[in-house]
């Protein structure tokens, strides 16, 4: 299979295996930004605009957290909070302009608490790797319609989380033409079946190794079987 720069990350990803290729690159590009947020983007006047209108989720200040960086994640929070204090002082305004009355409702007070909600819901990091993952997974119908080498290596592999699942399917649509689409999305249903049915024996087995009868019996690979079931069935926080 011819490399590129572009595909690199998948076809690593794809060697590595896991129970979603998909998971394991969302990892290593959340790893790449949260470093970048507290290093590089720092210096850079238009990302800071950035992160001081958006900021950031609860995760992903947990992570820049985890990286023992107190001053550089205290600078983000301080420039954001500002901008915070600015867009709340407005929304107070929009709350107390109309008042209700007993039969009357303050739809300056239900604007508010949208716009209070919107200043929470937004996250840089969350941001940019939606658009970076949709970018790849039209890179990998690219590779899986050109490449034999990579699609024998995703079809011989455990599948994808549900999350990552759809957004396949998403691009799919956009990236393989009508006369290949059928076929793509048969396989790829093919291989998430599968492997959702292999998982849910090992969680059952699971179960079963706490039956007293079943003690002895070996594990396999059902001893995290429910952590592997919690990620390929839901999405991150």
């Amino acid at each position: 299979m011819k490399e590129h720069i572009y595909t690199i990350p998948l076809s690593e990803a794809v060697e590595q295996g896991g129970e979603c290729l998909f998971c394991t690159l969302e990892k290593r590009l959340e790893a790449e930004a949260v470093d970048y947020a507290l290093g590089a983007s720092m210096m850079e006047p238009d990302s800071r605009v950035v992160s001081n209108e958006k900021g950031f989720c609860r995760r992903h200040y947990a992570q820049m957290a985890e990286k023992n960086n107190a001053l550089s994640l205290a600078l983000v929070l301080d420039t954001h909070l500002n901008e915070v204090r600015e867009r709340l002082a407005k929304t107070k305004d929009a709350a107390t302009a109309g008042k209700g009355g007993l039969f009357k409702k303050n739809a300056g007070l239900a604007d508010a608490a949208v716009k209070v909600r919107e200043m929470t819901d937004s996250c840089v990091i969350c941001e940019k790797l939606e658009k970076t993952l949709a970018r790849y997974a039209d890179t990998f119908w690219h590779l899986y319609t050109t490449e034999p080498d990579f699609r024998e290596k995703v079809r011989s592999g455990k599948g994808f989380c549900l999350p990552h699942f759809a957004l396949l399917l998403a691009a799919c649509e956009r990236e393989v033409p009508g006369g290949k689409q059928a076929a793509c999305i048969e396989e790829l249903y093919a291989l998430e079946e599968a492997q959702l049915a292999r998982l849910n024996e090992e969680v059952n087995w699971f179960t079963k190794k706490f039956d007293y009868r079943f003690h002895d019996a070996p594990w396999g690979d059902a001893k995290d079987a429910p952590a592997r079931t919690m990620e390929k069935v839901a999405k991150f926080l």
